[in-house]
C-alpha cells in the first residue's frame, strides 16, 4: 500500500510500527481511516465511534 508522505501519514507509520512491535496490527482499511482523520478528512470522534459501534457487546 503506497500513501502520500505527508506529516499525518508519518506519524500513522510510527504508531503502526510501534503497535507492530507487541504484535498488534490494524488491517489496511483502518490504516486509511487515522490517515483520513490526521488529514482532517473525518474526525478521530467519528474513527472511535466508528470502532465502537463495529467492536460493542450487543
Amino acid at each position: 500500500m503506497q500513501v502520500k508522505d505527508t506529516d499525518a501519514a508519518r506519524k500513522v507509520r510510527d504508531v503502526v510500527a510501534s503497535m507492530a512491535i507487541e504484535d498488534m496490527y490494524f488491517s489496511k482499511e483502518f490504516i486509511i481511516k487515522l490517515i483520513e482523520a490526521g488529514e482532517g478528512k473525518r474526525t478521530y470522534e467519528e474513527l472511535i465511534e466508528e470502532v465502537k459501534n463495529k467492536y460493542a457487546r450487543q
